[in-house]
């Protein structure tokens, strides 16, 4: 809530709360990610994060409707979405109402960019056919998930702000900063996380273990003055990048663990000036090229995680080509602007 409490802890003030089922990171931010008893309200909680990602109808014998209250940070690998889709998929499959509570998006709210999902990369960061960046706050995708793949069976009610735009500034809404997840510091970690998430796929570290995750990115065997100039050379608008040096430490949470601990690494420091002029995917691809031209020991992950990440395989075949940054933007400019048009009938705000 805009003053800072669970609304969880409200709701159940004034209802009955008869089952709370938790995404990745769990209920309370914690990381607690098995089943349990909260210990706040004594309600019994039921994580959607590990084997079990549906609501099964056993767990839903007694509730009545579904309400999803969590703040997202407008990007497609953030699995708070899919949680949302597979609740959606037992709301319908059990008769349920759901009531999407509708939060700001924190990135640009008009900045929809990236490949879509291809039909045959499918995982738990990357289930609905939309952008990397998609534009849309939790319950606009709600509307667009609902008629695009349940057929608008779903009960579904969206909560909607008062007074919202997709011009609005979310640092402009003056509300308390309570991190969506263990490393998303500030929401400038949000803004650069669209793009920079991507270097999980990669030996690059983005920037876990230090003051600015996502925001930090570099690696021992780089060279963050060569790197900054490459990256400046590009003229990107609303974001210039500085040669820095940091060293990751750990950090409390286990998902995710930093790159290069106790490590001196080299790099840049994706500094934003201007939000709406900021394009974090396409910085990342360019920067994704830089480094494979720039630094033999750079490689990207064989286990496949970027095109989970990415939604294709098309990005890491061709970086590794040697593909330049504009044919590989180029290469899903066309599917991009089709869901461009598509998403404005799902839009709930000017």
């Amino acid at each position: 809530m805009s003053d800072g409490t669970l609304f969880l802890d409200a709701l159940n003030k004034n209802y009955t709360v008869t089952k709370i089922f938790s995404p990745e990171h769990g209920l309370r931010g914690d990381d607690r990610d098995g089943n349990y008893t909260d210990d706040v309200t004594g309600v019994d909680v039921i994580s959607l994060y590990g084997n079990s990602k549906k609501p099964e109808a056993t767990d839903i014998e007694n509730v009545e409707v579904f309400v999803y209250d969590i703040q997202d940070v407008g990007a497609r690998f953030y699995t708070f979405i899919n949680t949302m889709c597979y609740c959606m998929e037992s709301a319908v499959e059990n008769s349920k109402e759901m009531i999407i509570c509708d939060r700001p998006i924190i990135p640009d709210g008009n900045y929809v960019d990236g490949f879509m999902l291809d039909a045959d990369i499918n995982s738990f960061v990357g289930m609905i056919n939309i952008p990397i960046a998609y534009g849309m706050t939790c319950g606009e995708l709600a509307n667009y998930i609902n008629a695009e793949y349940f057929d608008n069976k779903c009960n579904l009610k969206i909560s909607k702000m008062e007074n919202y735009s997709h011009n609005t500034d979310y640092n402009s809404l003056n509300l308390p900063w309570i991190k969506p997840s263990p490393n998303m510091y500030f929401p400038a970690s949000a803004n650069a996380y669209l793009g920079t998430c991507l270097f999980e796929g990669t030996n690059f570290s983005e920037g876990r273990g230090t003051d600015k995750p996502f925001e930090y990115v570099g690696a021992p065997y780089c060279d963050g003055d060569k790197l900054a100039a490459a990256m400046n050379s590009y003229n990107f608008k609303g974001v210039t990048f500085e040669s820095i040096s940091f060293t990751p430490t750990t950090v409390t949470s286990p998902s995710n663990p930093p790159k290069f601990v106790g490590e001196l690494c080299n790099g840049v420091y994706i500094n934003v000036n201007d939000k709406e002029k900021f394009e974090p995917v396409k910085i990342v691809i360019a920067l994704l090229v830089s480094l494979q031209n720039l630094f033999p020991e750079f490689e990207i992950k064989k286990n496949n995680f970027i095109d989970k990440l990415a939604g294709t395989k098309t990005l890491k075949v061709m970086i590794e080509n040697g593909n330049t940054y504009e044919e590989i933007v180029n290469s899903y400019s066309l599917q991009l602007e089709e869901f461009k048009n598509k998403r404005k009938s799902y839009l709930l705000y000017d």
